[in-house]
């Protein structure tokens, strides 16, 4: 028995052999890095350091394409159909992963279908910010406000991520401020500062400046913890409102069918980058968190996000367009 299981072993990796030997090495070429936002957005920042750090280390320089449009969904597409090899990859976010599936009747890929996630390797906080010169210092006076006064307050929908924490604040408060579109936060920061919005949100690294210089106030973090950049602004958490954490993050994701030992060797040189020294402090000046995750818990992350705000847009009967 263990005579012809031995000559069955034999047999196989002779049959295997050829194959594993054909395989080509990867990478074979450079790595092409879409990013679906403008140069200069901090998703194209951190794409940019990550790919100048893991460039020596796989032996190809990683080529950071801006491919901005509809949301970064035209970037997201053009990734999806790409051949699953590891040598095209695209920058992901919360607004241009999860979002849309709330948002949008029709959406022209399927997150968890059509990638592979590779990793995460930034973090951002969301933090509401209102004009300095605003008649409510606290998330209790704005809702105080509202509520005297139901449907002339209204807030910066810059972002799909904004828009669903935003509702989500609606429901848990019961009162009704009202979304006006904007195509990014900077247009939205003119508006609060001329006075033709109530209240704006924004991520950390895009609203440091104007807080610092004492043009805006931070109402509260919408994240889940309070930042070490805003000690004394507490989270939506600690203020009462239950389950209320709306984390940015910035992502990394393939075509799917890309093999697991691309993804996870892209991952592990990804967070190798993130952890060193000069990437962090790089980080730090934009108000971007060091964080990385796998691909198996990124996709798990995928998971509940996709279902916990598909939840929020059922309860706040936020309509598809």
């Amino acid at each position: 028995m263990l005579q012809h299981l031995s000559r069955r072993a034999l047999w196989l990796a002779l049959l295997v052999a050829p194959w594993v030997h054909a395989q080509p090495t990867f990478p074979s070429r450079p790595i092409t890095l879409v990013v679906p936002f403008t140069p200069g957005s901090t998703s194209d920042i951190s794409a940019r350091l990550v790919a100048q750090k893991i460039a020596g280390p796989l032996g190809q320089p990683v080529v950071v394409e801006n491919r901005p449009g509809a949301n970064g969904q035209l970037a997201m597409q053009a990734v999806a159909r790409a051949a699953p090899d590891g040598h095209t990859l695209v920058v992901g976010s919360v607004s241009a992963t999860v979002v849309p599936t709330v948002l949008q009747k029709s959406v022209p890929f399927d997150i968890l279908k059509d990638f592979a996630p590779v990793s995460i390797i930034a973090g951002t906080t969301l933090v509401l910010l209102a004009a300095k010169e605003a008649p409510y210092n606290t998330i209790a006076e704005l809702v105080a406000t509202a509520k005297k006064a139901p449907g002339t307050l209204n807030y910066a929908n810059s972002a799909g991520l904004y828009r669903v924490a935003m509702e989500a604040l609606n429901l848990q408060a019961g009162i009704d401020l009202n979304a006006i579109a904007y195509k990014g936060p900077a247009e939205a920061a003119n508006d609060l500062l001329g006075g033709r919005l109530s209240v704006a949100p924004d991520s950390l690294g895009s609203a440091t400046r104007l807080i610092q210089a004492g043009r805006t106030k931070a109402l509260a973090v919408l994240s889940g913890r309070r930042s070490p950049a805003l000690p004394d602004v507490p989270t939506m958490q600690e203020l009462g409102y239950k389950d209320f954490d709306f984390n940015g993050w910035i992502s990394i994701l393939a075509p799917a069918g890309t093999p697991m030992p691309i993804l996870q060797r892209l991952h592990d040189e990804m967070a190798k980058a993130v952890a060193s020294e000069d990437v962090r402090q790089q980080y730090i000046k934009v108000a971007l968190d060091p964080v990385t995750m796998g691909p198996k818990e990124y996709r798990e992350l995928l998971e509940r996000e996709i279902a916990k705000y598909q939840r929020i847009g059922r309860d706040a009967k936020i309509e598809k367009q």
